[in-house]
């Protein structure tokens, strides 16, 4: 036993992608705009400090690099000489 929809019915797999992201999109009027943009704002702020926190932790990583390297020549010139 076939029963068959009409095609108006039937939803093809792009009208339900289609719905399912409208369903599932933020709210457009201004004030949900702003307060995405405040979000947006608040997320790179975060990023940035993060970046720049590491940026810190290399710099010092590379100073101590430098410091140990350095002292290891003088430790060999030493025993050279």
């Amino acid at each position: 036993m076939n029963v068959s929809q009409p095609k108006d019915t039937v939803a093809t797999s792009a009208q339900r992608r289609m719905t399912a992201e409208r369903d599932t999109a933020q709210p457009t009027g201004t004030g949900a705009l702003l307060q995405s943009a405040v979000e947006v704002r608040d997320n790179l702020r975060n990023s940035l400090a993060q970046v720049n926190a590491l940026i810190r932790e290399v710099k010092a990583q590379r100073r101590q690099d430098r410091l140990l390297q350095n002292t290891m020549d003088s430790l060999r010139k030493l025993s050279i000489a």
